[in-house]
């Protein structure tokens, strides 16, 4: 591209957790640039957070509204190119919401929206927009899960899926961190602003992406059981989904905030007629392909896990190098999207989740949400003990 893409981050404050990791990634991304930002809850909070990025002051916004705004009203050579959000889940879609409305493309965190009526309503706008629009979902930017998805899906190497496992154990909430001036932990057991699931929105929609973009399976019934463990905390902290693939296949997803001493991240176990497959967060650059006669072979490819300097490894979000290289692929990615209709560039996969792949997580989601809420009247039925994963419909104008 002739020029960096122009970027403006709603959220990412001082105190976020993701902030920093997304703004080493636009940097890494090498196409594209920080221009501006409503950077927090309060005003004080984003212009304080502007000032420590060394923004210009007229570029820093008080509220995600003034900057669509005031954007929109630069000239085309100034104003933003994109707008990434990395609020809290529930502000992802009046953000986006406005920014459609201000012609303005979207790149957001996970997830797509809290509930099926927020998804069907953008997917609709975001289609008769034309806007482009990505979700940072991005384990396609890892080479090792490319690798992996080609071998099961083009090679065939593993012969029939016949089991899938996918877990994201992790502790650090595993005491009631949220009473205790935490911040990352305090909107995410709050349903005001992580939506109507904890742990099934922060970390089971990992497994359910990872597993379908990977082994090319689609879920088609779930059985699940949710539960808040730590005492006064409303939201699951701890999930266990049992899935039936359309193909017949059968799969687990094991997600926990509350797994003691757990600090690894995501594994994917893929079992076949012919072989195995596993991958792990914790070494992102390894697959072990087994065959029937249980010989174990290493196939590495990609940046190890090793630290990005001044950012701890034993977080929520595996942030190491691996991560934010498929980050910044994923901002490439997405800043290429914009580009196409000028470019005409060949048709190349994106690194990041799409919004009709995003529509399929809140789907997984609240067809989980059905199979584990209990009756609030007495006599009532049971939830099924599978419930189907279906996407409506996207209504039309």
């Amino acid at each position: 591209m002739s020029k960096k893409t122009r970027v403006g981050m709603v959220g990412g404050g001082a105190d976020s957790f993701m902030g920093n990791i997304h703004r080493t990634a636009i940097e890494q991304s090498g196409c594209a640039e920080l221009v501006c930002g409503a950077f927090g809850s309060t005003r004080q909070s984003s212009f304080e957070t502007g000032k420590m990025l060394h923004l210009p002051t007229r570029r820093v916004y008080g509220t995600y509204r003034d900057l669509f705004r005031r954007e929109a009203a630069l000239p085309e050579n100034e104003r933003i190119d994109f707008v990434t959000i990395l609020a809290p889940n529930a502000m992802h879609y009046p953000v986006a919401m406005s920014a459609i409305d201000a012609n303005i493309p979207v790149f957001s965190e996970k997830p797509f929206t809290c509930n099926m009526d927020e998804a069907l309503n953008l997917t609709r706008k975001q289609r008769n927009s034309g806007l482009s629009y990505g979700i940072a979902m991005v384990y396609p930017g890892y080479p090792a899960l490319q690798q992996a998805r080609t071998l099961i899906q083009t090679d065939k190497a593993l012969g029939i899926v016949r089991k899938v496992v996918a877990s994201y154990p992790l502790g650090w909430m595993a005491q009631r961190l949220e009473t205790a001036g935490n911040k990352q932990a305090g909107w995410r057991a709050d349903p005001r602003r992580c939506g109507p699931a904890g742990c099934l929105i922060d970390l089971g929609i990992h497994c359910f992406y990872l597993t379908e973009w990977v082994v090319g399976l689609s879920v088609s019934e779930v059985c699940a059981d949710l539960r808040p463990t730590v005492a006064g905390r409303i939201l699951d902290d701890d999930c266990s989904v049992l899935v039936r693939f359309s193909t017949g296949a059968r799969g687990m997803f094991l997600a926990s905030q509350i797994a003691t001493g757990k600090t690894e991240g995501l594994s994917l176990r893929v079992y076949g007629d012919k072989g195995a497959l596993s991958w792990a967060q914790s070494k992102p650059e390894q697959l072990i392909l087994t065959g029937l006669d249980g010989k174990r072979e290493m196939l590495t490819d990609g940046p190890s896990a090793e630290d990005v300097a001044g950012v701890a490894t034993l977080s929520p979000y595996g942030n190491n190098t691996a991560y934010i290289a498929a980050l910044a692929a994923a901002y490439r990615s997405f800043a290429d999207t914009l580009e196409k209709p000028k470019n005409k560039t060949p048709n190349v996969p994106p690194a990041f989740m799409s919004v009709e792949e995003g529509l399929r997580t809140v789907a997984f989601v609240d067809a989980v949400i059905r199979n584990t809420v209990q009756p609030t009247e007495e006599g009532a039925p049971a939830p099924a003990k599978w419930i189907p994963l279906v996407v409506p419909p996207v209504p039309e104008l």
